[in-house]
């Protein structure tokens, strides 16, 4: 959950018995609804998004499965992409919102795809944020990583670190490397460490069941007639030092949606954390132009 801010409202969804927990801040006609990312983290990455939208807008945020305030299951059949988007829908109802522009980032702008997608008229407008959809090859080191994710290694340097074995036996120092690879920027020892503070909040056995079994996650052609199928405004953001998810991912998705890409220089996997003085900006400009007074 988001930590030192003080929410309007708070409560929870349940699906298949297991409690996703929401806050909501500001007020407003107009409403923003922040998605999760992966559950290595919770909504707190939202941190410095939270009280500059919430100045203007409604905004509603919510932990998936696995992290944060919401439950953490060791269920692998209760994570994947198309299940968040549909927690993204049951947050919207219970807190009585028809429609709002959407944000998501890394695994979030896969389910802000999903969401947008699949249910246009919940979404006035996305935001792509580092997003990670299935719609060009991952970078070559993580490709290579997941091939051997399942074996027994002797060594873990690098990316050698995204393996099964070593998340049960050394999670903390696994947790320090993945960070690290978000923030490639220089000087980002304090967005790391705030990171390491959120991912250390579950477990390297829930943070296994949440890759899920692959029945509810996209596939590349899934993603591909999504993304042409969008017909909201839509802005993708990413930079391009992202050692997570490729700058190819972001400018396909912006091709086939048809939306405006932000290509931020010398930027890593998680720019509203790192340089929110840059970010938050191009929100709000989206923001007024979705949100056009009537």
């Amino acid at each position: 959950m988001l930590a030192d801010l003080t929410p309007t409202a708070t409560g929870a969804v349940v699906r298949a018995g297991q409690r996703i927990a929401w806050q909501e801040f500001g007020a407003g006609e107009h409403v923003v609804l922040l998605l999760p990312t992966w559950t290595i983290v919770h909504t707190d990455f939202w941190r410095h998004q939270v009280p500059f939208l919430a100045e203007r807008y409604r905004v509603i945020a919510f932990d998936g499965l696995g992290n944060g305030g919401s439950d953490r299951p060791e269920d692998p059949e209760l994570y994947g992409d198309l299940l968040v988007a549909a927690d993204a829908v049951a947050v919207l109802d219970a807190c009585g919102v028809d429609r709002a522009v959407v944000m998501g980032v890394s695994a979030g702008g896969t389910w802000a795809l999903a969401l947008a997608g699949l249910h246009p008229d919940r979404v006035a407008g996305a935001v792509f944020i580092g997003a990670n959809p299935p719609l060009a090859p991952g970078h070559p080191v993580r490709v290579a990583a997941n091939a051997t994710f399942d074996d027994v290694l002797t060594e873990h340097p690098g990316w050698a670190r995204w393996n099964r074995h070593y998340w049960l036996e050394q999670y903390a120092d696994f947790l320090q490397f993945f960070f690290s690879q978000c923030f490639t920027e220089p000087g980002s020892a304090t967005q790391i460490e705030h990171f390491l503070s959120m991912g250390l909040q579950t477990t390297p056995q829930v943070l296994l069941a949440s890759a899920g079994t692959g029945d509810h996650d996209l596939t590349p052609q899934q993603a591909v007639d999504l993304a042409r199928s969008l017909a909201c405004p839509s802005l993708v953001i990413h930079g391009d030092a992202d050692a997570i998810s490729p700058l190819a991912r972001a400018a396909e998705l912006a091709r086939l949606a048809r939306a405006e890409l932000v290509v931020l220089p010398g930027s890593g996997h998680e720019p509203q954390c790192r340089n929110p003085e840059v970010v938050n900006p191009l929100l709000d400009r989206f923001l007024q132009h979705v949100f056009v007074p009537t």
